[in-house]
């Protein structure tokens, strides 16, 4: 088990707004239906969260996370899978 203790998303709403400039609703952003495209982050803007969220966490989540994770929820299972080594 890694000792990083997982990414709420509060972070989250936070990178987004520091990467791309966007406030996001936590409630709608935990919402199991929510896409990035839905609260406006668009290919780029997800790639500079992917970014810095290895960044931070000190993680690779793989060259194509960007690609493959298209909601919230997928990006948070990515990161805590990166962080137990199982990608």
């Amino acid at each position: 088990m890694s000792s990083i203790p997982e990414l709420t998303y509060q972070e989250l709403a936070s990178v987004i707004l520091k990467r791309v400039g966007i406030t996001v609703n936590v409630h709608r952003l935990s919402h199991r239906l929510t896409t990035f495209a839905d609260i406006g982050v668009d290919s780029l803007g997800l790639l500079a969260v992917v970014r810095e969220l290895e960044h931070r966490r000190r993680v690779d989540l793989g060259a194509t996370a960007a690609q493959d994770c298209l909601t919230p929820r997928q990006l948070m299972t990515r990161l805590r899978e990166a962080q137990n080594g199982m990608v």
